[in-house]
């Protein structure tokens, strides 16, 4: 066989076994809009996290619940899910905000010192993790890290336990589970106060911190960012237009329950009555 055609057909080869690794690669269940960036976190249930970025994270455009894990299964679901965090995939607009301003924003949405679950949520699935995609990435996250410990000296550095891990591919959730915090305010409203979320959040870094990364109106940073190109600009946050959470005493199927039980209660006692009259 002559000398050029082996090499056409070494070539050939080559480039038909690349093709073939190519369509074997996974790539992440969700498209970052052209222009956009994008950041994946672990912080305990993604119902929260994804009110958390959405509602009050500059630049966000939006945060997607899923599941991520480097020895997760293929195609998880709510029910089934081993080896997978739940987490969210943040969408950004990096001329409204920096990777390293998100991963701040992650951080007072987690309680640093529980590698075990978070708040009340406990188990594989809710353990915490901060993801980067490249070397710059975990160079930034680890900068968050080390300004965070210079605000609080009173911390061992030891303690703080939520891993920086190799970002894995993310699965997006089930439909149901998108916006819920705006689908179903009162649900949303009722597990979060009952799972402690606030609560804790303020007792790990106290009210003033919290309060800075739950503003609407961004005032602990005089309403303004710097992007990625080192410009400042105008905050923009709650891009959904969403209301303030409602936190509801009890969850919205035990308020039919209970109305149920009520009506039915009200028209025995009325029964009971009338009969007694008649009598």
């Amino acid at each position: 066989m002559p000398a050029n055609m082996k090499t056409i057909r070494f070539l050939a080869t080559s480039f038909f076994i690349l093709l073939l690794l190519a369509f074997d690669i996974k790539g992440d269940d969700y498209t970052v809009a052209s222009g956009n960036k994008s950041l994946l976190v672990a912080l305990g249930c993604f119902w929260c996290a994804e009110q958390a970025f959405e509602q009050y994270a500059p630049g966000v455009i939006e945060a997607v619940s899923g599941y991520a894990g480097a020895n997760g299964i293929e195609n998880p679901t709510y029910r089934n899910h081993p080896g997978h965090f739940e987490v969210v995939l943040i969408e950004y607009d990096p001329t409204k905000t920096t990777f390293k301003l998100l991963v701040q924003y992650a951080y007072r949405n987690l309680d640093p010192f529980d590698s075990y679950g978070q708040f009340c949520d406990r188990g594989s699935s809710y353990y915490p993790a901060i993801f980067y995609a490249n070397e710059e990435e975990r160079l930034e996250v680890e900068s968050v890290i080390e300004e965070i410990l210079a605000m609080h000296p009173e911390w061992d550095p030891a303690s703080v336990v939520v891993p920086i891990l190799e970002r894995p591919v993310f699965w997006k959730a089930e439909e149901y589970h998108q916006n819920y915090y705006i689908k179903k305010p009162k649900n949303y409203g009722y597990y979060k106060n009952a799972c402690g979320r606030t609560k804790r959040l303020k007792s790990v870094w106290g009210e003033h911190e919290y309060f800075c990364y739950h503003d609407l109106e961004i005032s602990c940073f005089n309403n303004t960012v710097v992007n990625e190109e080192g410009v400042e600009v105008d905050a923009e946050v709650n891009i959904k237009n969403a209301s303030e959470e409602v936190v509801g005493l009890m969850p919205q199927w035990a308020v039919i329950l209970v109305s149920i039980v009520a009506v039915i209660l009200v028209c025995g006692l009325t029964f009971f009555l009338s009969n007694r009259v008649k009598r």
